[in-house]
């Protein structure tokens, strides 16, 4: 099996910018329904059944903050989209990761900087700072290349992990590799949804800084990348 892999591929380092993203992403969803009041800053398909459940329901209150993380999201795609450049000539990926950085920073000094409970308008900050920050990543993540493989949203993504599982069954032959790379994001994903599950319990400070720490290292791996280079 390890030698069926090994000729169909390998990990590289753009593996490892995915599973810090991957984690990230992880981080900020469970940060934001556990404290940001039940909305996803990255997951737009759960914010939009959201809003619209909200809306239906009247709860006008809920269905605000829900817009404000699809308007962030929104602009974050739009932001990372500008700064890395045309598709034919994108500038380097350490710069749309830069301006993720700064979108996680500036929700981390605004989180600390603040006495709780959070006022009306401070949590609809945080929400739209953390919005935008994961529309940039989508954009950083595209810019990986490595097809089929999000930091966000992996519904399509275990459908494809299962599907090749299956035909692999079907045919009695190895598991792709490309579904072994799918499947080592997920499980990063979800593992970083437990650990900030457990944090989420009494240590929210740290568990703030996870997406940022996550985003600092992709950021940095692609800095020395380029020195190396």
């Amino acid at each position: 099996m390890a030698e069926v892999i090994a000729r169909q591929g390998g990990y590289e380092r753009r593996d490892l910018t995915l599973v810090l993203l991957a984690f990230a992403s992880a981080s900020t969803d469970v940060l934001s329904f556990l404290v940001l009041d039940q909305v996803f800053t990255s997951g737009m398909t759960g914010n939009a059944a959201l809003l619209g459940m909200a809306v239906g329901q009247g709860r006008l209150a809920a269905a605000s903050r829900a817009l404000a993380a699809l308007l962030g999201f929104v602009l974050g795609v739009a932001a990372g989209t500008l700064v890395r450049g045309s598709p034919d000539h994108p500038r380097s990926l350490a710069a749309v990761l830069a301006l993720e950085v700064v979108c996680l920073g500036l929700f981390a000094i605004l989180w600390y900087a603040l006495a709780r409970p959070l006022a009306e308008t401070v949590l609809y900050a945080l929400i739209f700072l953390s919005a935008v920050g994961m529309g940039v990543q989508i954009v950083a993540a595209r810019g990986v290349k490595l097809p089929g493989i999000p930091t966000i949203v992996f519904t399509s993504t275990l459908a494809s992990i299962v599907m090749m599982a299956t035909d692999a069954v079907l045919r009695r032959k190895p598991l792709p590799f490309d579904a072994v790379r799918q499947s080592t994001v997920f499980a990063v994903y979800l593992a970083g949804a437990v650990l900030a599950g457990v944090l989420a319990s009494g240590h929210l400070d740290i568990l703030v800084l996870l997406p940022l720490g996550a985003v600092l290292a992709a950021l940095a791996l692609q800095l020395l990348a380029r020195a190396a280079g």
